[in-house]
């Protein structure tokens, strides 16, 4: 096994350059072919995040061909034409190497929905949840008491009741001409099935799934939008959660996370919020 320095100087093992046979003849690997043609143009991993907007962690996953730190498979073909295109390579055919040294069957089975193997969920801290809950708590009975204790004299300040002035009835006005009602504006009506709105404040790597199928992989620049429209539910990964406004069937979400933070969410044609189901 053959070793290369990465951007830190350190050794990691990758496997020998044109060691993947196809129809008979040697190819060269994914990550090798990447690596090449980066350091051939004399650019950092750093210079490569900045220019495409692609966390430098995923970039070194996809050089040493390590795909389980990836958000998932559909995603990593995104990353992946995005880079290969910043690098002036054959994007097409660097996707179907990648599709040879990862087919689809090595999914995890029906339903996973292209994710790359990664690691189990993480369970959350149960002491940290009753700190905050006990937190609240106190917080409210804080609020109440000083509620109470303010109250009369906020009574107190309060302006005192002016007297009520009788105004005369006018006396009788010449008719006035009738006047044309106008109906009103109905509004539109809502969209029969699940819309998520995408508007991008900054760049933003964005990857969706509508109804189970691949819909739009590609990164939005500042100013720019995409509405995505299905029947029953839409997936979206964000590369950066925190430069972009959601949008789910007409309602504005929070923020989703924090700018440079991979987010996954779910929106189906039910609810008016969106379902955070993943956070790197």
């Amino acid at each position: 096994m053959a070793t290369r320095k990465d951007d830190t100087g350190e050794d990691f093992p990758v496997a020998v350059s044109k060691n993947f046979i196809h129809g008979g003849e040697a190819v060269e690997k994914v990550g090798d072919l990447l690596h090449s043609a980066r350091e051939a143009k004399g650019i950092s991993l750093r210079e490569a995040e900045e220019a495409t907007k692609i966390r430098l962690r995923y970039l070194e996953a996809l050089e040493k061909g390590d795909y389980a730190l990836l958000p998932g498979r559909v995603y990593a073909l995104g990353f992946l034409r995005s880079y290969a295109r910043y690098l002036g390579l054959d994007v097409q055919a660097v996707v179907e190497q990648f599709k040879r040294e990862y087919p689809a069957a090595e999914d995890n089975g029906p339903g996973s929905e292209g994710r790359l193997p990664a690691e189990g969920p993480k369970r959350g801290n149960p002491k940290k949840y009753w700190l905050v809950a006990a937190a609240v708590i106190v917080a409210l009975w804080c609020i109440n008491m000083l509620y109470n204790y303010l109250r009369p004299s906020l009574e107190q300040l309060s302006p005192p009741t002016q007297p009520q002035v009788t105004v005369p009835e006018p006396g009788p006005s010449s008719p006035q001409p009738p006047q044309s009602v106008v109906p009103p504006v109905s509004s539109p009506p809502r969209f029969q099935g699940v819309e998520v709105t995408i508007k991008s404040n900054g760049n933003c790597w964005v990857g969706a799934t509508v109804d189970g199928k691949d819909d739009f992989s590609g990164i939005l620049k500042a100013g720019e939008s995409r509405v995505l429209q299905g029947k029953e539910k839409i997936v979206v990964t964000l590369g950066s959660a925190g430069a972009v406004e959601v949008t789910v069937n007409g309602l504005l979400q929070p923020s989703l996370g924090r700018v440079g933070e991979v987010v996954t969410f779910e929106a189906d044609k039910d609810s008016t919020q969106a379902k955070v189901t993943r956070k790197r």
